[in-house]
C-alpha cells in the first residue's frame, strides 16, 4: 500500500497522511497559506507489514516534494529519490 506523508512547519506544525499525491500537497499548502507554516515537506511511504519485527510501519521512499512560501507565493521542489527507493 502506498501513501503519501505530508508535514508543514515553522512556525507551527501541521502533519497527515493520504492516498492522493495532490490531496497531500494540498493540505500542507493549506497550512502554509492561513500562516501556520512557511516550510513543508509531501513524500510517498510504502506499508511494510510487519514480519520478524512484529510491527508494521510505514517507510518512507523519497519520492516527493519539498515547498517553501515566499513573496511570490509557494514553490514546490523535487525531492532528490533516496539510493534504495522502494517501488
Amino acid at each position: 500500500m502506498i501513501v503519501w506523508l505530508w508535514d508543514a512547519t515553522e512556525p507551527g506544525r501541521c502533519h497527515g497522511i493520504t492516498d492522493d499525491e495532490v490531496r497531500a500537497r494540498a493540505a500542507a499548502e493549506s497550512c502554509m497559506r492561513n500562516g501556520s507554516a512557511s516550510t513543508a515537506r509531501v513524500e510517498q511511504a510504502q506499508l511494510m507489514i510487519g514480519g520478524y519485527w512484529l510491527t508494521s510501519h510505514y517507510e518512507r521512499t523519497g519520492t516527493g516534494w519539498s515547498a517553501r512560501q515566499g513573496s511570490s507565493g509557494i514553490t514546490w521542489i523535487p525531492l532528490a529519490p533516496a539510493p534504495n527507493v522502494l517501488k
